[in-house]
This record gives structure tokens, sequence and C-alpha cells, in this order.
């Protein structure tokens, strides 16, 4: 690179470490010392509300000996970390650097009337110790702006990000909240009378405590143990993704309700949710037993907890080691194959002719304890497409007197996350993950010697595969 290269590089550089200090200092060469500070410094202590206004709703927030609630615009229990670093944060506040006085910046820092938050911090008896928009948050601070002034402040110890929050999400939405090792029963209670009683028993079943079965009005010749260990994990800290403050019990299938599940918990306390009516295509609405609050829980959230007693029987599709797969048929079209395992390779006995690469059949691990996600609702074989069934696959071990698995495969699901499956000759409809069928029903073309490896199978994991879900 020459000198003259050098140089020019050089020049840019220094011009743009010139252009960044400019367009945060002030303009006109005023520091905050040159001027009194628009925002006075605050002790945390003195804060008694902040009220927060957003997209034209304010929220107010209060603070009452250490503890915190939500004042308005519905009188409810604080999400306490949230608000607690909200006023932690308000105390730390230091208004210091002027950054500009032109009006024409307010909505590029964002701290005009549109984008810009409206903050008041107020003391007892009312008094305003703060009152301020705030804005952008930008490298070392966030842009603020007093109402009715064109001047835009840089300030220290807060972010946007504690400020920009909907009332709901300045509530706290735990539903249900107890110690894990207090559990001792679950009681799920349908609106059909349908009706499903577990006892947590002695010993474990993998990570989980072993859970028997005490009563159920469904038969349950052996017991699914994840689904009571997951009811109760999930209600030990249980939160909801909304409120639905407005509606009425009766309105949205609350009265009664669709579903009820109960844990009992040591000392005899009980806690209790009520499952209603959906919202929507991936809502549903819940409420407490002993509370008049309604929640609206996103499906995957709900379905943690919302399972009707027949959820409780082992859904188990196929159980066959992947060493001792011995063959593999898939009817599905023209990508319909036959795969059979000779020592450690595969070959392919259908279509005629075709090579196969062995490395491509990752599959067979499928069939290794192969469980379907729940019982189908609908098990109308002409709404699920089970009447014709889309394709067929069958498993085979190698070991004599080995299990065979056959499952059929029909219509995906609306939400495009499952596929309607039975299984062997068993009548029941089972909902199996999408992404774990279509590892399976793979297209002919990606198994041949030399054609490029087959992406993953699309769609998400399932729930339980994920642990619990954020909104």
């Amino acid at each position: 690179m020459n000198r003259k290269t050098l140089l020019a590089l050089g020049t840019v550089g220094l011009l743009a470490i010139i252009a960044a200090i400019t367009l945060t200092r002030p303009e006109k060469g005023e520091r905050a010392s040159d001027r009194p500070r628009p925002v006075a410094k605050m002790n945390q202590a003195d804060i008694e509300t902040v009220e927060v206004t957003k997209d034209g709703v304010t929220t107010v927030l209060k603070s009452e000996g250490g503890k915190y609630k939500v004042a308005a615009p519905v009188p409810y229990a604080a999400d306490e970390p949230v608000v607690k670093a909200t006023f932690e944060a308000l105390g730390k506040m230091d208004v210091t650097d002027l950054v500009t006085e032109q009006k024409a910046k307010h909505a590029e820092f964002q701290v005009d009337d549109k984008s810009g938050l409206h903050v008041v911090a107020k003391a007892k008896g009312g008094k305003v110790l703060a009152d301020i928009t705030v804005g952008k948050t930008s490298g070392p601070g966030t842009m603020v702006r007093l109402p009715g002034k064109d001047d835009v402040w840089q300030a220290t110890g807060i972010s946007r990000y504690q400020f920009d929050k909907s009332a709901a999400d300045w509530r706290d939405k735990s539903v249900t909240t107890f110690t894990l090792a207090d559990a001792e029963s679950v009681e799920v209670v349908a609106k059909d009378g349908a009706k499903a009683i577990l006892k947590k028993g002695t010993g474990k079943v993998g990570n989980d405590d072993k859970w028997d079965v005490v009563e159920s009005s469904v038969k349950i010749d052996k017991l699914d143990n994840s689904v009571p260990s997951g009811i109760v994990s999930a209600m030990s800290i249980w939160k909801a993704n909304d409120f639905a403050d407005a509606a009425k019990p009766a309105d949205v299938g609350l009265e009664p309700p669709a579903l009820t599940v109960t844990v009992g918990l040591k000392g005899g306390k009980k806690v209790g949710v009520l499952f209603g009516n959906k919202k929507g295509d991936d809502e549903v609405y819940a409420k407490t037993a002993d509370a008049p609050q309604i929640f609206v829980m996103k499906k995957y959230n709900a379905d943690r907890v919302l399972k009707r007693p027949i959820e409780f029987r082992d859904k188990t599709l196929c159980d066959i080691p992947d060493g001792d797969v011995a063959e593999i048929a898939v009817t599905h079209g023209d990508n319909s194959y036959t795969l059979a395992k000779t020592g450690s390779d595969w070959k392919a006995t259908k279509p005629a002719k075709l090579e196969i690469d062995s490395a491509k059949v990752t599959f067979a691990s499928a069939f290794k304890e192969w469980k379907a996600q729940s019982f189908a609702e609908d098990a109308t074989p002409k709404t699920n497409g089970m009447l014709k069934p889309q394709a067929t696959i069958v498993a085979k071990s190698k070991a004599k007197g080995g299990p065979t698995c056959t499952i059929k495969v029909g219509d995906e699901t609306k939400d495009k996350l499952n596929y309607y499956v039975m299984s062997g000759k068993n009548p029941d409809v089972y909902l199996a993950p999408k992404w774990n069928v279509d590892r399976v029903l793979v297209k002919v073309d990606d198994l041949k010697k030399g054609a490029p490896a087959a992406p993953a199978p699309g769609g998400p994991m399932p729930i339980a595969a994920k642990g619990p879900r954020k909104k």
C-alpha cells in the first residue's frame, strides 16, 4: 500500500472520529456545567410513585415500604424485579450533557411525542422529582427531554428498555407458585366428567419422581410418567402471557371450565387452575380456583398443564433401539422406499437398482422411544386424514420375535407442528411432532450416493425438548 493511500485512509479515519465526537457533544459547545442541570439527582428512597406513559396508556407504579405494586390502570401486584430495577435506575440517573437544541432531532433521538416514553417520578405528597421524555439509548447514555422544551440531554444510569413496557408487562404474571418437592397429587377433571387422580409414589422414573394412578375414568394400562411430572414442574412456577381484565368467566368458557387441574401439596393445601375457551388459534383463557383474575395463556404454555385424562396414557409409537432396526419401509408416493440392513451397511430393495449412501440413513434412531406429543381431540378420520393416510412407515427389528412398528401418517395439524398418526392396530389417533416424522419421510433422491446431504427437517422441536417457553 503506497504512502498516498495510507494518508487518505488516515484522513478518513480522523474525520470519522471527529464526526462521532460532534454528534455526541453539545452543538453549541455547552456542557452541563455551563447551565443548571434540567433534572436534579434523586434519592431512590424519596421516590414514591413512577408514572410511565406508552402508546397513550399510563401505568402508575408505587413503592410501599420496599414493596412494589401497580396502582393503575389496574391495581395489581407488580413484577417485583422489573419495577424495583426501574426505581433503582431513577435513583442513579444523572443528566449530564446537552446533546442538541434542535427540535428537528427529536424523532431521531426518539424523544418526540410519538416515540418518546413519558416518565414522571414523584415523592410523597405528589411532589414531582422528575418529568422527562425518555428516548433512545445510545453508547454511554440515554436521550431525555423535558416536556415543552427543545433541548435533548444525555442521561446515565437509565436505559430505554427499563421503561419501554406495556401496562401488562409491569404486572406480576405469576399464575401458580409452589415448591416443586411439596407436590403430592395431581387431579384432572374435564367438563364431560372424565377424571384422573394420581399420587406421587416412591422412587424415580429417569430423573422424575414416580407417579401412580389412583383413579381414572379412562383406562390407563401404562402411565406416561412425564405427564404428571410435567404438570407439577410447570405449575410450580407458572406465568401467564397476558391478562383478560374485561373478560367475564361465563363468556370465556370458565363457568363451568373445560378442564380443571389441581395439584395437592404437603399440609393439605391445593393449587388449582381452570381452563376455558381458546382465544383465536394460539391462546387459551385460564384462571386459578381461588382468585377472579382471568389470564391469557399462549397455547404452547397452556399445553404444559392442560392435559385431558387420556393424556396420562403412554404415547409410545415405536421402541426399537438404533442397532436393532433391520428394515425400514416407507410408502409415500414417488418417495416410497425399502431399506434393509446387512452388517453395518444399508441397501435399498426398493426402488430397484437404487444405490444409497449408508451414511445418509441417520433416521434409524427415530424408532427408539418414539413418542407422540399427545392424543388428537378429534379422532374423526375424515377430519384428520386417517381415512386415507398420506404415508405408512414400517420398521422391523432384527431380533427374533422382535417388534415391528407400523405408523400411518395423516394430515398436518392446523398449526403445522404435528401430524395426525396411528400406530399398529391401535384405534387411537395421536399428534406426532412433524420434525420427527419428516426425518423418516425423506426424498429418495436424498439417499443416493453422491447426492448432497439433505437439509434438516423444518419446523420447531417439540415443547418438551425445548423446556419452558417465553412468550
